[in-house]
């Protein structure tokens, strides 16, 4: 080896510095990447909560208002619970 500590040609740095360069590239690509993903997701489960949110006030609105007084009903059974379990008795 003929070459002395410290003394390095042009090209070597260069290359090294050019690797550098992109493995900080890399690192901040993949940063920003998380980033971005984060955002997506937050925007995805936004979204679908607000869809959820929409569907709970349409349903809340289709249900009917008014319910049935408990003697209309001829099909109404009447329970009572015994020792062996529940008895219906019409």
């Amino acid at each position: 080896m003929t070459e002395t500590l410290g003394q390095t040609d042009i090209g070597t740095r260069i290359i090294a510095a050019f690797q550098r360069f992109c493995a900080f590239l890399g690192k901040a690509g993949f940063g920003v990447f998380l980033v971005a993903a984060a955002i997506f997701a937050l925007l995805a489960a936004t979204f679908v909560g607000l869809m959820l949110a929409i569907a709970a006030i349409f349903l809340s609105f289709a249900r009917p208002r008014r319910r049935k007084a408990q003697g209309d009903d001829p099909q109404t059974l009447e329970a009572r619970r015994t020792a062996d379990g529940w008895v219906i008795e019409l």
